[in-house]
């Protein structure tokens, strides 16, 4: 026994106090996954992602808004969505404690975005913010005088729209030629 006591003085303790002090994690551990509902564009891209289906990305049913949703009880922490996020919307913390008492709606965390709507149809397609910060990444580029409005108002229209009108101009384009 004394023999142990010494081993332990010479190399220090192997295990932590951990429900009596917090646990210290590593600076690569893959915890909770964090939403901040300030830096979501509505972009999907960690819907998508996710192998869990652990994120939710939809419109409800009046398809004025975008809800985002994540479920931590199916999350398996790979940290896809981490990776995929342009904004830094999701990162993963260094939470690992989720126990939670008869409530799992206690590890599911919600956010909403308001939609853009068509300014052709005036169908909802796209939250606001996407076309926000696309515009934005837009001012960056290095586009002609003037084109930067005119690619500030193509944003705003549906992709079906945008289709329709490049079918349009290409059937009178050829009308044009033929004639």
């Amino acid at each position: 026994m004394m023999k142990l006591f010494d081993i332990t003085e010479k190399y220090g303790k192997a295990t932590y106090a951990y429900p009596f002090e917090p646990y210290k994690v590593h600076a690569n551990f893959r915890g909770q996954p964090h939403y901040t509902y300030e830096l979501c564009i509505g972009c999907a891209a960690c819907g998508i992602a996710c192998p869990s289906n652990a994120i939710e990305v939809k419109m409800n049913d009046t398809q004025d808004r975008l809800i985002w949703q994540f479920d931590c009880a199916r999350c398996i922490f790979c940290g896809r969505c981490d990776e995929v996020c342009p904004t830094g919307a999701v990162r993963l913390s260094d939470s690992f404690e989720l126990a939670v008492k008869f409530d799992k709606s206690a590890l599911i965390q919600r956010g909403e975005l308001e939609m853009q709507t068509c300014k052709c149809c005036g169908k909802p397609f796209t939250p606001k913010r996407l076309i926000g910060f696309a515009a934005q990444k837009l001012e960056t580029a290095n586009l002609l005088p003037g084109r930067f409005e005119e690619a500030k108002e193509y944003l705003q229209i549906c992709p079906e729209c945008k289709k329709a009108t490049a079918v349009k101009n290409l059937t009178t384009g050829v009308d044009m030629i033929v004639k």
